[in-house]
């Protein structure tokens, strides 16, 4: 770690708000969604840090030949003038990366580490030549001897690593901060990079390129993670713009911990770094019924800002329930029942203040782990009675075989336990026959209490045992749960809804499960019906005055209008039958393209600022030809 203690005022969007922290990592990344302020932020921090260089977004902006050049002239033509020298630093201090190939000039010792990287990489050699007191800086194709402008002519990823690498190991500087060094960049690239920014990253010695590194970050590939002093080094944004998070120091139960879960953060698992609200399940085939439901409601994860992860068994998700309260992150959790006997959930939460305050708001004690363990109690009285019950048949009798068949083991009470739940939520009757009224609804009542308290943190619970257990699909075994069993029945379910054969009634259909999916964080699919009738109000409003002012226009000139109008607008909408009634009257229908065409009946009285007018949709009449640009949903 990098001892440099900053604090300083936070820039727009936040207000009136202080960051402070004592120490960089080697390496530090900056991640959040899109508009969380990482940039904004990084600004700020280039200007308080000591000797601080930055890489902006835009570093390859004024190296490009476009278009425009054409019209308002292209200044660099002839290469980079020996006079404008200044003014390209000035730029490179403002984040340009236009300063490169003067720091390879001046700097031979740079330019040996470049070139030597990207000849090995892309067998490019680098040529710095002068002309009439111009830079002009060149490539050479190692394969054809071919030479060519690099700063113009050369692809963007190379071009991206041609400035990373130059500032990377240029000795100036004792910070360097990249926005999104993954622009442009293949993913193996990516990866290539950040082991080139581990060679030299560290607290600066002057003479030597070694320095501190800050990426702000949406790739997973940038995030290296390697140990958990590297997960310390991570600074969350969010889009609510509360001051940035970082875990700090960790007592070494909770390093212990994070210690095994950070080998095992692929590029999938990153994604929680990401986004304000990721949600995690256990395996990868909840993920893909919840994703197949969600698909079926017309609701998209990924627009909510969120992602889904399957991390692997109840014990891997709650390691992210503890991470991701260090976080900050407003995450998602969806458990099967058995996580809160067999698992760690309850150590996990144990110490969570407003889950205590919760259950002391009920009057039910501010001790979760009490009020869990007196469940138990009353779980265990459960199945010795289950297990003394005389001529049993029917959901008894297979709990008692059931309990015979488990291994006697420290968990074979937590797993009765866990059974016993199951036909409870499935038998309710058979289950009351036996053990009574009072004694059933005081379970249910403990239970349905602590599943209360876990959801004030959006840990969702499903009382009714496994995911499984909610498919109808499902017709494996009630409590020896094997994935093949699941699997099947998961990939039945998604091909039914995907099919249409399950009606659009899902609640019915799922129950519960579909209640804690529909709480996940989704968005309703995009739509463009409000922002087309505003288009449709418009043209109708036109027309209207077109009919009152050029009382001898027929349909042919009313089109040729249209059709002239600099908004396009006649791309969108065909004035596909018109008649005149009178002086100031008409009756016409509108054509509006897309996948569907849909038509609107219009006349003089349609009221085309209120909108008062329906749309009526029916297939294209050449449904092979290419889609127009608003599909109404």
């Amino acid at each position: 770690m990098i001892e440099q203690p900053v604090t300083f005022a936070l820039p727009v969007p936040w207000e009136t708000q202080q960051f402070t922290i004592e120490r960089f990592g080697d390496v530090s990344f900056f991640v959040g969604p899109n508009g969380s302020g990482k940039s904004r932020f990084s600004e700020t921090l280039n200007a308080v840090l000591p000797n601080a260089r930055m890489l902006g977004t835009d570093r390859l902006e004024r190296m490009s030949v476009t278009g425009l050049s054409n019209f308002f002239g292209d200044n660099l033509k002839t290469g980079l003038q020996k006079n404008h020298f200044q003014h390209f630093r000035t730029a490179g201090r403002q984040g340009s990366g236009i300063d490169t190939f003067i720091i390879l000039e001046e700097r031979p010792d740079i330019r040996v580490i470049v070139e030597a990287t990207l000849s090995s990489l892309f067998g490019r050699e680098i040529v710095l030549e002068w002309d009439s007191g111009n830079l002009v800086p060149k490539a050479r194709l190692a394969r054809t001897g071919a030479y060519y402008r690099m700063d113009r002519d050369e692809c963007h990823g190379i071009r991206e690593l041609l400035v990373l690498l130059t500032h990377l190991h240029n000795d100036e500087h004792q910070f360097l901060i990249v926005d999104e060094p993954e622009l442009n960049l293949h993913p193996q690239f990516q990866s290539f990079f950040v082991q080139e920014v581990r060679k030299v990253a560290g607290t600066h010695e002057p003479g030597t390129s070694r320095k501190g590194i800050i990426l702000i970050t949406h790739s997973p590939f940038i995030l290296d993670l390697r140990s958990v002093d590297d997960m310390q080094t991570i600074v969350c944004f969010s889009t609510d713009h509360s001051p940035p998070k970082y875990i700090g120091a960790l007592a070494e139960a909770e390093r212990a911990r994070f210690a095994s879960l950070v080998p095992r953060l692929n590029v999938h698992h990153k994604q929680l770094f990401f986004s304000d609200n990721p949600i995690f399940v256990e395996g990868v085939f909840d993920a893909q019924i919840i994703e197949a439901i969600q698909e079926r409601r017309n609701t998209s994860i990924t627009a909510a800002g969120s992602c889904l992860i399957d991390v692997g068994g109840c014990e891997e998700v709650t390691k992210y329930v503890e991470l991701c309260r260090h976080y900050g992150k407003n995450a998602y959790f969806l458990f099967d029942l058995d996580s809160l006997f067999l698992g760690s959930l309850r150590r996990c939460i144990r110490e969570d203040g407003s889950i205590a305050e919760f259950l002391a708001s009920l009057g039910l004690g501010a001790d979760f782990a009490a009020y869990c363990g007196a469940l138990d109690r009353e779980l265990t009285d459960a199945v010795r009675t289950i297990e003394g019950a005389d001529n049993a048949v029917g959901v008894i009798e297979t709990l008692q075989n059931y309990f015979r068949s488990i291994t006697e083991d420290n968990k074979k009470l937590k797993r009765q336990r866990v059974a016993v739940l199951i036909e409870m939520a499935a038998d309710r009757d058979a289950i009351v026959a036996l053990l009574t009224e009072p004694v059933v609804a005081s379970i249910e009542g403990r239970l349905s209490q602590i599943r209360a308290a876990l959801r004030t943190k959006n840990i969702f619970l499903l009382g009714g045992g496994a995911l499984e257990h909610y498919l109808p699909s499902y017709s494996g075994e009630r409590y020896d749960l094997t994935d093949s069993a699941k699997k099947v029945a998961v990939m039945d379910e998604v091909a039914l809804l995907a099919s249409g054969a399950i009606d659009d009634n899902l609640e019915d259909r799922y129950g519960e499960l579909f209640q804690c999916i529909a709480a996940l964080p989704a968005k309703p699919a995009v739509d463009t019906e409000r922002v087309l009738r505003a288009y449709v109000g418009d043209y109708i409003h036109e027309l209207q005055g077109i009919v009152v002012g050029k009382a001898n226009w027929d349909k042919a000139q009313i089109e040729a209008h249209f059709t002239m109008a600099q908004s396009g607008i006649a791309k969108l909408i065909t004035l596909e039958e018109f008649e005149r009634r009178g002086e100031r009257e008409f009756n016409a229908v509108l054509k509006i393209s897309g996948p569907k065409e849909i038509r609107v009946d219009i006349s003089h009285e349609t009221n085309a600022g209120m909108h008062s007018f329906t749309f009526r949709s029916e297939p294209a009449a050449e449904p092979d030809a290419a889609p127009g640009p608003v599909a109404v949903r």
